[in-house]
């Protein structure tokens, strides 16, 4: 059987939607040793790509990359609208490649880039066409946009493309090729489905990777709790919100914040924490290598994350495999979490004061209760490694494909 796995975005020493891409990867050569999967992605990852191929042993996998003239390669470098432009054209010349390499496809899977509104064309092939999992039909917050300046209109324009694809004959046109699409959280689903007309269904697109499955349990007797983020410092990941949030937390409990990461809100963050007078109660960790994180997940107690709209974000995973329970706004994936108690969720119906008390309030919680931090973060634990694992993910979308093929 050949299987073509279209995956834009791949690498195994990566995380976020590299991690994603390479997660299929492995987990369609291991699932399926007798058949050949073809990698299909573009120059830049190639390197590090054949690396972990070999690294993994993926025998059947065959990488094979497609790249838009050297010409127009200055798109991918630039702002996420020219990035989303390098994609689209990318998305053409993958297509191209598919169309006429003479290979006969029973199986067709886009994987990455994750964007619902991007469908490509592989839907068109002669052969049984999967799209997604895929996210982007979340919004931030009315009550939290005001942490916006450079992001303000972005977003704006955003909501404005979301509606207008709504309406869109092309788009309905384009996703109604693929038989079948799957989206990561209940925003995607609502907004698909109201654009195409279809049913779709739901699965998370982060998985559990290898060697994070089934880490054993560690004592954590910290003097301090814990608190870690750990992501970019851009203002789409709320962690202005998170420094009012911290301002406003009361327990005579110790308790410390540590936000591993970088970027460009960096100057701002620092300015913040030292006009709270927050520098006893916060550090800025730094960037950490991927292969390094291990270390401070290990370390830590609680893990949040304040951003104000992720498709699914990957680091839930990570924070999950090590038994952390997490603290989010409920939406996208936390919603899912939420009903699972893999830790606690702020409301976001309501105003911003009201967010942040409540965000704060249940930080609290966490910190002076040390038997609901092990409860929750147990129950996180067991459901990433139950429906984030790669053998579920193989289950729900391919098994009965398999089957009636």
């Amino acid at each position: 059987m050949n299987i073509l796995l279209s995956s834009y975005s791949v690498n195994p020493y990566k995380g976020s939607e590299d991690a994603v891409g390479w997660s299929w990867t492995v987990m369609l050569s291991r699932r399926l040793p007798d058949s050949t999967i073809y990698l299909l992605t573009k120059k830049f990852n190639e390197e590090d790509t054949k690396k972990g191929i070999e690294q993994y042993d993926l025998k059947n996998v065959r990488l094979i990359i497609v790249d838009v003239p050297d010409c127009l390669n200055w798109f991918r470098e630039k702002h996420s609208a020219f990035h989303h432009m390098y994609y689209i054209l990318w998305q053409k010349y993958a297509y191209k490649w598919a169309k006429n390499c003479g290979i006969k496809f029973d199986i067709v899977h886009h994987i990455t880039m994750g964007n619902y509104r991007i469908t490509g064309s592989m839907g068109k092939l002669d052969a049984y066409s999967i799209f997604g999992p895929v996210g982007g039909g979340q919004t931030t917050p009315a009550a939290l946009r005001g942490y916006y300046k450079s992001q303000r209109l972005y977003e704006q324009y955003r909501d404005l493309v979301n509606k207008i694809f709504e309406k869109l004959p092309s788009y309905k046109k384009s996703i109604n090729r693929f038989d079948k699409v799957y989206t990561v959280n209940e925003e995607t689903k609502q907004a698909i489905e109201k654009a195409s007309g279809r049913k779709c269904e739901k699965l998370a697109e982060i998985s559990i990777s290898e060697e994070l499955k089934d880490i054993p349990a560690r004592d954590r007797n910290n003097e301090a709790t814990q608190i870690i983020y750990a992501g970019r410092f851009i203002e789409l990941k709320g962690l202005m919100f998170l420094i009012d949030v911290i301002k406003e937390i009361k327990t005579d409990k110790p308790y410390h914040f540590t936000f591993y990461g970088s970027g460009e809100l960096e100057n701002e963050m620092k300015a913040k924490i030292k006009e709270y007078s927050l520098e006893d109660k916060v550090t800025l960790g730094g960037l950490v290598d991927h292969t390094e994180i291990s270390k401070i997940y290990e370390n830590a107690d609680i893990f949040v994350h304040p951003t104000f709209r992720d498709s699914g974000g990957a680091v839930f995973v990570e924070a999950m495999a090590y038994r952390l329970p997490i603290i989010a706004l409920n939406q996208s994936l936390s919603r899912e979490l939420n009903d699972n108690k893999c830790g606690l969720f702020v409301n976001t119906e309501q105003s911003k004061n009201e967010i942040i008390k409540e965000f704060a309030d249940k930080i609290t919680l966490l910190i002076e209760n040390r038997d609901l931090r092990q409860s929750l973060g147990e129950n996180g634990f067991n459901y990433a490694n139950s429906k984030f694992s790669l053998d579920y993910k193989f289950d729900t979308i391919y098994k009965n494909i398999l089957q009636n093929l």
